[in-house]
């Protein structure tokens, strides 16, 4: 099982901390390791965190500001001048990104990979379809292009040479991992996201 993302989150005020250290701790995968307003002099134990969270209207260097080679998040106004500068070594989503946007880049942060803002502003209609999943083994995403080729459970059972059970427990888990309802919403998310071969 893999361990828990620690995040520390510095904020500008108790409220801002507050509703931070809800957008983790109500989804599994992350532990709040801290929590601090910018103005106070907390310091960031660089070992015991994965990735530093930071909102604020403009970044200002204080104690508790992240060691350079912790992965850091920020959260910026949409018109900050600092995106541009900050977006080269971190990650940068908009202020008012949704909770799982957040916790996805937060993710994404942590592992090296960095997220940029895009200038197109029109929302997303589905916020769910962005958080971040469990990645799909290699099988489920095999018995995924199986189901999108149409392909009924037993017919998968028989091309990969497995037990109906087996199929419908790689189904179940394919949905499950995915955030969809059914196997129709699976294989659409799987377009959408790359996984199916079209």
């Amino acid at each position: 099982m893999q361990r828990a993302l620690r995040v520390f989150i510095i904020a500008e005020n108790d409220t801002e901390c507050r509703k931070l250290s809800r957008t983790f701790e109500e989804a599994a995968g992350f532990v709040v390791v801290g929590v601090t307003a910018a103005s106070s002099s907390s310091a960031l134990q660089a070992a015991s965190v994965d990735v530093a969270i930071i909102q604020a209207a403009q970044i200002v260097r204080t104690a508790s500001f992240p060691e350079p080679h912790i992965p850091t998040l920020y959260l910026l106004p949409d018109e900050s001048s600092q995106t541009k500068e900050l977006a080269g070594k971190n990650a940068v989503p908009s202020r008012n990104a949704s909770a799982p946007q957040i916790r996805a880049a937060a993710m994404a942060v942590a592992v090296g990979l960095r997220i940029a803002r895009t200038n197109n502003s029109a929302t997303v209609e589905n916020e769910a379809e962005l958080a971040f999943v469990e990645p799909l083994t290699d099988r489920e995403l095999r018995v995924l292009n199986l189901v999108a080729d149409g392909l009924s459970n037993p017919k998968i059972a028989r091309v990969l040479s497995i037990s109906r059970n087996t199929v419908k427990f790689h189904v179940s888990s394919i949905i499950s991992k995915l955030g969809a309802t059914s196997r129709t919403e699976a294989v659409t998310i799987g377009v959408r996201r790359g996984l199916v071969i079209l």
